[in-house]
């Protein structure tokens, strides 16, 4: 309305941009312009910013990165595992008849097959195995006063338990146990045989070479019970052991 009017009475309207402006040309109505839009800007990134930290503020504040945890994974060492092995064997025959002795001793190559099952015990490893062995043929020797008699032991089973100390994926161990031995004797065309149980202990080394697989060398010695046999009229009476070293390969379930 009062526009209208000024315009009436011959008079132009001067508006605020015209007031900053007026009397400064070309170059005031720039810096006019620059100034009306700048300062809306500068405001609205101010209030945006208070904004931001406002929001900030309120986030959980965490002092430190907590590294998840893994479940930790059992020992290499426990569990069932299964193996085969191969190695030397010398069975030692002590003869005695009618006041003579003789010791009649054979080596033979040795194979056989294991197996048994580990419990991790703290920093310890105690196991069961259970194994068969062939060990070999009979030695043949000359006994005063009964002439040419063999002697040897083909086969035994043992039943042992283990105790380990692991270092990491290395494992020496001591065994302990009882072996069934089979033990014959041959003299003046005759052959007793028996099978008789005594002790075995020995140990060894075990190295695990991945998750599953492990070899091994392992060192055993068996004692067999004494026996008394006729042979023509002739009494013997024989005393034995068997000890073999032996190289195993395993496979963990």
């Amino acid at each position: 309305m009062q526009i209208d009017q000024m315009k009436h009475a011959g008079l132009k309207p001067v508006f605020p941009y015209h007031r900053l402006s007026a009397g400064r040309g070309a170059a005031g109505r720039v810096a006019a312009h620059r100034n009306f839009w700048l300062r809306p800007l500068v405001m609205c990134t101010v209030l945006g910013g208070l904004v931001v930290g406002a929001k900030a503020a309120d986030l959980p504040v965490y002092d430190e990165f907590v590294t998840p945890t893994l479940p930790s994974r059992g020992s290499i060492w426990e569990g069932a595992y299964f193996g085969a092995e191969v190695g030397g064997s010398q069975t030692l025959t002590e003869l005695k008849a009618t006041g003579a002795k003789s010791t009649a001793s054979r080596t033979d190559a040795a194979f056989g097959l294991f197996g048994g099952y580990n419990w991790q015990v703290s920093r310890v490893v105690l196991g069961v195995e259970a194994g068969a062995t062939y060990l070999g043929g009979q030695s043949k020797k000359n006994l005063a006063g009964v002439g040419s008699v063999k002697a040897g032991s083909k086969w035994s089973g043992s039943l042992r338990a283990r105790v380990g100390l692991p270092f990491e994926t290395f494992m020496p161990y001591l065994s302990a146990g009882l072996a069934a031995t089979e033990h014959s004797t041959k003299a003046n065309g005759k052959t007793h045989s028996s099978v008789g149980v005594g002790l075995m202990f020995g140990g060894g080394v075990e190295v695990a070479v991945s998750e599953n697989w492990r070899i091994r060398a392992d060192y055993s010695a068996t004692g067999i019970l004494n026996e008394k046999d006729m042979f023509g009229g002739s009494q013997i009476e024989r005393t034995a052991a068997n000890h073999r070293l032996m190289l195993g390969v395993s496979y963990a379930f």
